[in-house]
């Protein structure tokens, strides 16, 4: 497998994980407003991978992590 292939699917899945924790953080955000930090938390870690897996800046370190994830 390329590459570029491993990249689209690790994009793919990154928006998949970033969805899973956005919707995590509305869990715990909305109906209890006393673990809201939490739920905070997950929407900055939803975002955080979503900017990791989709913008060009990170493409550099996307190449490393997917050379270390390949030696597995």
């Amino acid at each position: 497998m390329k590459i570029k292939d491993k990249d689209v699917i690790l994009k793919i899945v990154g928006w998949l994980l970033s969805s899973l924790c956005m919707i995590i953080g509305s869990y715990f955000v909305w109906p209890h407003i006393h673990v809201a930090l939490l739920g905070i938390a997950f929407f900055y870690l939803g975002i955080r991978i979503f900017n990791f897996v989709t913008f060009k800046e990170y493409k550099e370190q996307r190449m490393k992590l997917l050379l270390k994830l390949s030696k597995w």
